[in-house]
């Protein structure tokens, strides 16, 4: 004879009312934006355990190795009572009865991601992870089972977590839906708490940080970036009249200052579109020159503006027989490079291809480009910013000919821009 299968009744923890709303949805995709405290690491547990209950494969993911384990602790306390959970520390794994699975997993190294069938995912704190690990792991992996997927973070400015909740509120099939809920939504936080906390922060922080509101970085220097980022960073359209083209190249080694190159364009009418932005820490100049040669071929790019401290690949981008540019150093007062990009932010006439490879990233730097309350510019995430900033001063004030002769040239550095839109 066959045992009859073994029903277990487990207890979990009460969802408060928003996050009951939340669990309840028949949506496929789940997006919340939500203040600290609000409960995201126990909306996200519990929906895992409902998943592997019912003999699913889930996956709780977070950022950092450091945020995984609050996660990993916290269903350790829910499942360590629970009749037949097997649980692996080593891999931070609960097997349950039915054979359904929960696994705590980091994000930091993304191609560790790689080759799973899952039927949940919980993304944790999304808003610091890479975009790619949803678009390019997370999402084939949903595809087999047809699984499903709640991200769930504090807002981090105007970044690619931003871009995904507009997207589920725009989503008119019922596949995706988005929730906004302040920490002040969760009952189990003192009101006293959260005043304290308004009392002591910067009003942007606290917006952010408690109000769940997406913000500009503060002392952000184009804030109009995060302000209209529809009006910045959307698809470019075909057949404009690019007057020229070039790339900005900027050096670096580690992945605290990386090698960048930035490709773009100004049109007849005085408009800069971004084409694509690339970054390597591998610290190969071949790779750097191959970025170069790969503008060229795929815009048309005539000339490069480079990090002052590489004159030696000047000469390299100016006889190399794949490149042939008309090279020079990008101009080394950051305050005018600063300034011209300003001009283009403020007319409303710099764009960023929402389609251009590397694009959402380097939108988000220029985002979060800002100086410390001293003023002076903080060095973070800004190789390929400064990359785009030796490109749009050759741009706006050519200084040296290009696809012309030099009185063309001249004669334009005397000139206003004229900036129409497109």
């Amino acid at each position: 004879m066959v045992a009859a299968p073994v029903e277990v009744t487990v207890t979990l923890p009460p969802l408060h009312d928003s996050q009951r709303v939340i669990a309840k949805h028949p949506a496929r995709f789940k997006v919340v934006c939500c203040g600290r405290r609000d409960g995201k690491t126990v909306l996200g547990i519990v929906l895992c355990i409902r998943c592997a209950a019912k003999k699913g494969r889930a996956w709780w993911i977070a950022p950092t190795y450091s945020i995984a384990l609050e996660g990993w602790n916290y269903l350790l306390r829910l499942v360590r009572n629970f009749p037949g959970v097997k649980v692996a520390v080593s891999r931070m794994m609960a097997t349950f009865p039915g054979g359904g699975t929960i696994e705590i997993k980091t994000a930091d190294n993304p191609d560790n991601l790689r080759g799973a069938g899952l039927d949940f995912a919980a993304m944790d704190e999304f808003a610091s992870m890479k975009p790619d690990v949803w678009d390019l792991i997370i999402r084939p992996a949903l595809a087999d089972h047809q699984g499903e997927a709640l991200f769930i973070s504090t807002p981090k400015h105007y970044n690619h977590f931003f871009d995904l909740y507009q997207h589920a509120e725009a989503d008119e099939t019922g596949t995706w839906a988005c929730w906004q809920h302040p920490t002040w939504d969760n009952p189990f936080i003192p009101q006293d708490e959260i005043d304290a906390a308004q009392r002591d922060m910067d009003p942007a922080d606290f917006d952010q940080e408690f109000g769940a509101s997406f913000t500009a970085v503060g002392g952000a220097i184009w804030p109009l970036l995060s302000a209209n980022r529809p009006l910045y960073f959307r698809p470019m359209p075909a057949n404009l009249d690019f007057r020229r083209k070039g790339i900005g190249m900027d050096w670096g080694t580690t992945d605290g200052h990386k090698a960048a190159v930035v490709s773009g364009g100004i049109t007849s009418t005085g408009a800069v579109w971004f084409f694509s932005r690339w970054e390597s820490a591998s610290g190969s100049s071949n790779d750097w020159y191959d970025e170069a040669a790969r503008c060229k071929r795929d815009y048309g790019i005539t000339f490069a503006r480079v990090d002052r401290s590489q004159s030696s690949a000047i000469d390299h981008l100016k006889s190399n027989r794949e490149l042939l540019l008309l090279a020079d150093k990008g101009i080394a007062d950051v305050e005018s490079r600063i300034g011209d990009f300003q001009g283009l932010v403020r007319k409303q006439a710099v764009f960023f291809d929402l389609n251009g490879i590397g694009m959402r990233e380097f939108y988000t730097h220029c985002c979060e480009y800002h100086r410390d309350e001293d003023g002076k510019v903080v060095e973070e995430k800004d190789d390929d910013v400064d990359a785009a900033c030796y490109l749009v001063a050759e741009l706006v004030k050519p200084s040296a000919p290009s696809m012309g002769t030099g009185q063309r040239y001249s004669e334009q550095r005397n000139a206003q821009p004229l900036y129409r839109g497109l």
